[in-house]
C-alpha cells in the first residue's frame, strides 16, 4: 500500500472513532437518564438505590424484570462472626450474584473471591453456578495452621 493510501486510511479510521467516542458518550448519557427515571419509580427519593454499584444495580434491573424468586441465604463466618443473610434473587441467579446482593463484599473486606472458595451446603462450586430455590451460598476461609 502506498504511503499516502495509508494515510488516508488512518485518518478516515480516526475521524470514525471520534464519532464512535460521541455516539458512546451519548449512549452513556441516555443510559443514566433511563436508570435516574428507573431509581426515582422504584423509590421516589431514589436514595435507597443510589448508593447501589454498577453490579447490585444491573442484578436488581435484572431481578425486577424477572418474576421467579429464588429464596437463598449466604453465610459466612470470621473471627468467630457468623455472618448470614437471607436474600432473594431471580431465577438463573449465580453464586457470584448472590455474593454480590448480600452486600457481605463490602461487610467484610477480607473476602476475596479469587482466594476464597465457595459452595453450596457444602460442596465446593464455582462462582458461576447456577442458583437454585433454598440454595445455602458458603464462602470458605483458607485454612491456616500454626505450627
Amino acid at each position: 500500500m502506498e504511503l499516502r493510501d495509508l494515510i488516508n486510511k488512518t485518518h478516515a479510521l480516526r475521524e470514525r472513532l471520534k464519532l464512535l467516542k460521541k455516539e458512546e458518550n451519548n449512549l452513556i448519557y441516555q443510559i443514566e437518564l433511563f436508570e435516574t427515571e428507573i431509581k426515582t419509580k422504584l423509590d421516589q427519593t431514589g436514595a435507597e438505590y443510589e448508593n447501589l454499584s454498577e453490579d447490585e444495580f444491573q442484578l436488581l434491573m435484572a431481578d425486577l424484570c424477572n418474576q421467579t424468586k429464588l429464596a437463598i441465604e449466604v453465610v459466612y463466618v470470621y473471627n468467630d462472626e457468623q455472618y448470614i443473610k437471607e436474600i432473594q434473587l431471580s431465577s438463573g441467579a449465580t453464586i457470584e450474584d448472590g455474593i454480590i446482593m448480600s452486600g457481605l463484599l463490602e461487610k467484610c473486606a477480607e473476602i476475596d473471591l479469587s482466594i476464597n472458595k465457595v459452595g453450596i451446603h457444602g460442596l465446593i462450586k464455582p462462582l458461576s453456578e447456577k442458583l437454585n430455590d433454598g440454595d445455602r451460598i458458603e464462602i470458605y476461609r483458607p485454612i491456616t495452621a500454626k505450627v
